[in-house]
């Protein structure tokens, strides 16, 4: 089964090792998005295909999307501190299993979050609700779930669709691939199952080069957006 012939896919993800499960304590507060339970870095990258594919990480910039994407905090300059490890080859699995087209490069963004759940903060997963990331594809692979419940994914096949004809869960060592292009997506809010717990995910983003996410041009397309 491949996500362009049914649009989503649960993928078994290789072990993680423990230097990408240490790396979730040293994530930044995000300022952005919500009610400080979240905690994030940000990379981006050019994937080539030669054989197998490869990887050059690009230039740090801030991150932007579209406000029609993101409602809360779409249309302005989010300063994210850059990954401090590699997720690159659970990234290749994932451009392997779609299968992404390898006759042109791909511009990927990377995100590694924390979402924490505690008596005095709600564990709200998606703050900008149900929606669609604007790019190809996308990936949400999970690498810890500590103390918790919740994080339901449901998918839906237009804004209009009252009823999700998708509802699971997505667990420690899985990875949902979905179509952008065709689907939204959300993921419910966690609780705690005592005092506090939380969700470590890696959630990656492909775009075909000629449309990156990346770079001035960009960056003042979004902007420009904004003020229409």
């Amino acid at each position: 089964m491949t996500v362009m012939e049914h649009d989503h896919q649960i993928i078994k993800l290789a072990p993680f090792s423990n230097e990408i499960i240490e790396s979730y304590t040293h994530l930044v507060a995000d300022p952005y998005m919500g009610n400080a339970n979240r905690f994030r870095r940000f990379s981006q990258y050019r994937m080539s295909f030669n054989e197998r594919w490869s990887f050059e990480k690009l230039e740090h910039r801030p991150y932007m999307t579209f406000s029609k994407y993101n409602p809360v905090a779409g249309g302005i300059k989010r300063f994210y501190e850059p990954l401090e490890v590699d997720f690159t080859p659970y990234i290749e699995q994932a451009a392997t299993c779609i299968p992404l087209d390898p006759s042109h490069d791909w511009q990927i963004n990377v995100h590694q979050y924390r979402v924490i759940v505690t008596p005095s903060l709600e564990g709200i997963t998606v703050p900008e609700g149900r929606h669609r990331d604007g790019h190809s594809f996308v990936m949400i692979g999970v690498v810890k779930r500590e103390g918790i419940q919740g994080a339901v994914m449901k998918l839906y096949r237009t804004p209009q669709d009252t009823t999700p004809f998708y509802v699971g869960t997505v667990w420690e060592g899985q990875a949902a691939l979905l179509n952008d292009q065709t689907l939204l997506h959300d993921v419910t809010e966690i609780t705690a199952l005592e005092e506090t717990g939380y969700r470590d995910i890696f959630v990656v983003a492909f775009s075909p080069w000629a449309e990156r996410w990346h770079g001035e041009e960009f960056e003042n397309k979004v902007i420009e957006s904004t003020t229409v």
